[in-house]
């Protein structure tokens, strides 16, 4: 943290630019595994059976409340988003009110590795994770050709955990990791598309 004592207009201003200049653009986010640990990998990036799972000891990637990077468009300076995270609850017309939701929305994600889908012509939205356990377990994969699907508990009008809306996936070169968000159950839309 960082404290100012302001006892000019000039000072105020220079303080106000100071905190600027700090501001991250984005929104943040809990992320929880859902489900069992993924198997363990070699230092190539490939299952290796030989090293145990140990799916129920909490391990400090399992659940993190972080930034995801929303980047303005460098035209407008206005962000741009085509998709929402789903609410955690199915939408019900007889209900007067909204129920309570909290404030960082709560989005699981399983480990079981898939092939991230993309479609020409479909927007998706792609923003980058702040650096964290999360980020720093899938980076040591080494994986950057799969993905694992993220949900919204509750979301789904049938199922628990929902339909996904969309992965985390580790960049071609390894240095980060993005969130791709989808239209919601995108793995049955997007082959209808």
């Amino acid at each position: 943290g960082r404290s100012y004592c302001v006892r000019t207009q000039r000072m105020l201003n220079q303080c106000l630019e100071s905190l600027v200049q700090k501001v991250q653009s984005g929104v943040v986010i809990n992320f929880e595994k859902s489900g069992p640990d993924p198997a363990p990998v070699g230092e190539d990036g490939l299952v290796d059976p030989s090293r145990p799972i140990n799916s129920f000891a909490s391990q400090p990637w399992h659940s993190c409340h972080k930034l995801i990077y929303v980047r303005p468009n460098p035209k407008t300076g206005v962000p741009v988003g085509h998709w929402p995270i789903p609410e955690s609850f199915w939408p019900d017309q007889n209900s007067p009110t909204l129920p309570p939701r909290t404030a960082h929305p709560v989005v699981r994600f399983s480990c079981v590795d898939c092939e991230p889908m993309v479609i020409d012509k479909l927007p998706f939205d792609k923003y980058e994770l702040e650096p964290s356990p999360l980020t720093q377990y899938i980076l040591e994969r080494k994986s950057p050709h799969t993905c694992w699907q993220v949900f919204v508990s509750s979301s789904g009008k049938y199922s628990e955990l929902g339909h996904p809306f969309g992965y985390l996936k580790a960049s071609t070169t390894l240095t980060c990791v993005n969130l791709f968000v989808m239209p919601y159950n995108y793995p049955v839309l997007l082959p209808l598309l």
